[in-house]
């Protein structure tokens, strides 16, 4: 990859960014009375912003999809409360989502 290729990658990671931030705050509007972040809400929230962001046009899917946790970093789905303790990586998306989540809370 050529450092144009490169720029250019960089340049459609901040677009994708920005629209998951945009679509932040309506998706967590609609999940506020959850009141604890979980594991659980928080892909349903992934999944979500992601879609909002996609339908925005403002971004590729493929690259919205780099934001996401992937399947093999085994982040649970279960209703506990989030916690990236004992985690080594955090997907764009996760850190974008709970920072975002205790905005409002």
């Amino acid at each position: 990859m050529d450092s144009v290729d490169r720029n250019r990658l960089f340049d459609d990671l901040d677009d994708a960014e920005a629209a998951v931030k945009e679509a932040l705050p309506a998706v967590i509007a609609r999940h506020r009375s959850a009141g604890i972040l979980t594991w659980a809400l928080l892909h349903q929230i992934e999944d979500e912003v992601i879609e909002a962001a996609a339908a925005s046009g403002e971004c590729d899917r493929g690259i919205l999809n780099i934001l996401r946790a992937a399947p093999a970093y085994g982040y649970p789905r279960d209703d506990k409360p989030v916690s990236f303790q004992g985690h080594e990586v955090v997907p764009s998306a996760f850190s974008l989502i709970e920072k975002a989540w205790h905005l409002v809370h």
